[in-house]
This record gives structure tokens, C-alpha cells and sequence, in this order.
């Protein structure tokens, strides 16, 4: 009698781990099948989507609001660039930026430019104040006026100068920044 249990209890056992083994299994399999469909759905498919609905609703911004001279690409909005000539507005050394790709400067960064570019340029200081100051009201209201914070963007200001004194930059006119 006391075979027969053992040998129940040892069936019941073997059973058991059977089924425990056979459950672990199906679980992994499960959870491989969920990890790869949620790598195409939100690895692949989801990224794909938000793109292609980007440049279908927003085709300037989705491609890096890139600007474009004489039709030559020459920058970004939204990137900072290097302007190596005294005749343009600097956008702010890497070291005050933390990203180093701000395309923004402040109003109070941009005046202190003014007198260097005036000399430079010999386009007088109350110009470059006024050209300063129609950059900052644009922005307020592409930035929903109230929540705007003021900022001059440098590779506009110095595209605008470029339009309005050809001459003094020796280059010809842009037709469309945008």
C-alpha cells in the first residue's frame, strides 16, 4: 500500500512539474509574441505614422524649417548657426547655451550686438534696433502673444538685413525665407 501511494504521489509530482513547465512555457511564448508586436506597432509602425502625418500637415517643420538663399540651403530656424562676419548677429557662445543649437538669442544679447554690427556695416544703430525689434513682436505673435518669451532669432534678423542692404553684404536679395 505504501508503494501505491508513492508511486500516486510520485505520478502527482511528476504531474505536476509537468504542467508548472508546460505553463512557464506558454507564458514565454506569450510574452515573446507581445515584446515583438510591440516592437512593430510602437518601434516601427507608430514613428512611421506620426512622420508621415507630420509632413503631410506640417511640411516646413517636419523637414527642420530649413531656409533657403539664392537656392542654396543655408540653415535652420531652429538650429543655431555660425555667422563668421562682423556685418552679422551672433547667436549666443556654445557656453552660454546648454544644447549649443539654440537658433535664439535674447532681446538684451541682440542690442548688445547693435553697436559692432552698426560699425561693420555703417547701417545705422536705431535700424538695427528697429529691425531687432519687429523680430521680437513676430515672434510674440507666432508664440501666442501673452505666453511668448521675448527672443531674437539670429538667422532671421540676419537673412532681413541681408534682403534690405544688399549692397553692403554684396549679395542679392532673398526672395522668400520661407
Amino acid at each position: 500500500m505504501e508503494k501505491k501511494n508513492y508511486e500516486k504521489e510520485n505520478d502527482f509530482s511528476s504531474t505536476n512539474e509537468k504542467l508548472t513547465a508546460g505553463l512557464v512555457l506558454y507564458n514565454l511564448k506569450t510574452a515573446i509574441r507581445v515584446l515583438v508586436v510591440m516592437v512593430i506597432v510602437l518601434g516601427i509602425a507608430y514613428p512611421v505614422i506620426l512622420t508621415q502625418v507630420g509632413q503631410l500637415t506640417l511640411p516646413f517643420q517636419s523637414g527642420g524649417s530649413i531656409v533657403e538663399f539664392n537656392g542654396e540651403k543655408i540653415g535652420s530656424k531652429l538650429i543655431a548657426q555660425e555667422f563668421d562676419s562682423a556685418k552679422f548677429f551672433h547667436p549666443r557662445p556654445s557656453s552660454d547655451s546648454a544644447s549649443t543649437v539654440d537658433p535664439h538669442i535674447t532681446p538684451e544679447g541682440a542690442y548688445a550686438q547693435i553697436k559692432n554690427v552698426s560699425e561693420a556695416t555703417g547701417i545705422h544703430q536705431n535700424t538695427l534696433r528697429t529691425l531687432l525689434n519687429l523680430n521680437i513682436e513676430q515672434n510674440k505673435l507666432t508664440n501666442a502673444v501673452f505666453f511668448a518669451p521675448q527672443y531674437v532669432n539670429v538667422l532671421e534678423v540676419n537673412i532681413e538685413l541681408v534682403n534690405q542692404y544688399p549692397e553692403v553684404y554684396n549679395m542679392s536679395r532673398v526672395s522668400n525665407s520661407n
